[in-house]
């Protein structure tokens, strides 16, 4: 077989991987541990009533990493039970995370019955000789795929950004300046200062969730939040009317207030910010220190693959979003009240456009970004991730093999809204390494949270400390830095029951 032949094969499973990822993360994958008796009892029954729900009011789910630490210490040794897989909906109102006294991280919680909707499989729970489980086995498919795609097409496929092209993601850039403004597009950046503080800013050309055909006059949002080392946050976001917005193929300005300017071309994409409001004015610049980088090679998702990927409706426009600059240093100033500071740290920049509103989109997101000690690490668990050190950019792609980069140990404690993460932790591997990034909510603020008319939908940041533990199996270095955790829900809930 010649090596184009071969490499075909491999590429289809890859894509499937990617698939299976994306298709995943439009809902929760949790489970629900039953004695076989009492599950088997109501199986003629549209939904799945717990006796327990009487007393607690809510059925307890587990979230994958969940799964056998609960068994070991609930149901060791039984042999009458089952484990039920379900997919439920981020935005289902009945699905709560709740803290635990005594348990660092939050524990899923359906506040209802459990509809045969949501059931995708229902496996037998038996013990190993020890007394102890093990989740069930992946699919054949994904076992299979693993085994056959080479590590040297995973790692190309992981550092891609060598063979992307600067120029193509700063045209891109020009027209998005220039292009008419829509619902779901932003130009966002953040900052880790060295006093200690840190800052996410972020402008929308036009309200997220404003409703169209309203008959108002459309409204462009600007937000700014700052966390100084001391722990105090400010924040402060305005609306102006979007007939006030200048653009150009460089720039996009409010006039007085607001200028988003980037300077130079592909080679060398400074940007240089303004912002003056009476509550707060600043100057940033921003100088790049790595080519920009796109998650999708190209820098814009086909229709198609959005569709295919992401499980938006047929026919749904192409999806942009580049990191203009990965990594820079910015420097500048900052006046907010009793905060005037001199600013100099690293910074990150990123620039989406997708023409479309957030009701047709069925989906999330999850997105981190971590500094610290030289190490500059962002992406999205299960989907892509940007590693760092140094100078040195180890790898920068979609990675093929979803057992890496998964979100653990999950918080949800932010006062603004149930459904912003406060803190994880998310692991991988490279060469010999596994790294550990572990964001603690004890410390972790909101920063930004842009809630919508509908209560399962919210964009927002929070930021605080983390820790990136490195091992090699012999020893472990353990890197203090901070991180930013972003997390999004598009999601609108409709109930669909069995009858």
């Amino acid at each position: 077989m010649s090596q184009r032949t071969t490499v075909i094969p491999i590429f289809l499973f890859a894509l499937l991987q990617v698939v299976t990822i994306s298709v995943a993360s439009a809902s929760e994958t949790l489970y629900y541990i039953v004695r076989k008796a009492d599950w088997l009892a109501q199986s003629t029954k549209s939904s799945y009533h717990p006796a327990i729900f009487s007393s607690d009011g809510f059925i307890p789910l587990l979230t994958p990493e969940q799964v056998i630490p609960t068994a070991r210490a609930l149901y060791k040794a039984q042999n009458d039970l089952l484990l039920v897989k379900l997919a439920v909906s981020a935005a289902d109102p009945r699905l709560k995370w709740d803290r635990v006294p005594g348990i660092n991280v939050s524990l899923p919680h359906y506040y209802g019955d459990l509809s045969r909707t949501l059931v995708k499989k229902v496996y037998p729970f038996l013990p190993n000789k020890d007394g102890n489980f093990n989740l069930p086995r992946e699919p054949f498919l994904k076992r299979l795929s693993a085994k056959l795609i080479p590590n040297s097409l995973v790692n190309k496929f992981l550092s891609y950004q060598e063979w992307q092209n600067p120029e193509r993601f700063h045209k891109l850039q020009i027209r998005n300046f220039q292009r008419p403004k829509v619902q779901l597009q932003w130009w966002y950046f953040d900052f880790f200062l060295q006093d200690g503080s840190s800052v996410v800013m972020a402008f929308i050309p036009q309200h997220w969730w404003e409703e169209p055909g309203s008959g108002q006059e459309k409204n462009s949002v600007f937000t700014i939040s700052l966390k100084t080392k001391a722990g105090v946050v400010k924040r402060f976001t305005t609306t102006v009317p979007q007939s006030k917005l200048k653009t150009s193929a460089n720039h996009l300005e409010i006039p007085s207030h607001l200028v988003i300017r980037a300077i130079g071309d592909s080679d060398n994409n400074q940007f240089l910010i303004q912002v003056n409001f009476p509550e707060v004015t600043g100057t940033f610049t921003i100088t790049p220190t790595q080519p920009p980088f796109a998650a999708f090679p190209t820098g814009v998702m086909p229709g198609f693959l959005h569709t295919v990927l992401t499980g938006a409706p047929v026919n749904s426009p192409g999806f942009s979003y580049v990191s203009q600059i990965p990594n820079s240093t910015v420097s500048g100033s900052l006046s907010w009240g009793d905060f005037q500071s001199q600013l100099s740290g690293q910074a990150y920049h990123e620039q989406g456009r997708l023409d479309d509103t957030p009701a047709r989109q069925g989906g999330s997101w999850t997105w981190y970004h971590f500094a610290g000690d030289g190490w500059n690490i962002f992406g999205t668990p299960g989907s892509y991730i940007y590693l760092q050190q140094g100078d040195q950019i180890i790898r920068s792609g979609f990675h093929l093999i979803s057992k890496e980069y998964t979100l653990t140990n999950r918080t949800y404690a932010s006062p603004d809204h149930t459904k912003l993460l406060t803190g994880g932790e998310i692991s991988f591997h490279h060469d010999n390494l596994t790294f550990r990034l572990i964001m603690s909510p004890a410390e972790a603020e909101t920063l930004v949270c842009f809630p919508s008319p509908n209560p399962s939908q919210v964009w927002g940041t929070v930021g605080g400390t983390a820790t990136l533990s490195i091992s090699d199996g012999a020893a472990t270095n353990v890197i203090e830095g901070h991180m930013f955790l972003e997390s999004c829900s598009w999601e609108t809930y409709t109930e669909t029951l069995k009858k």
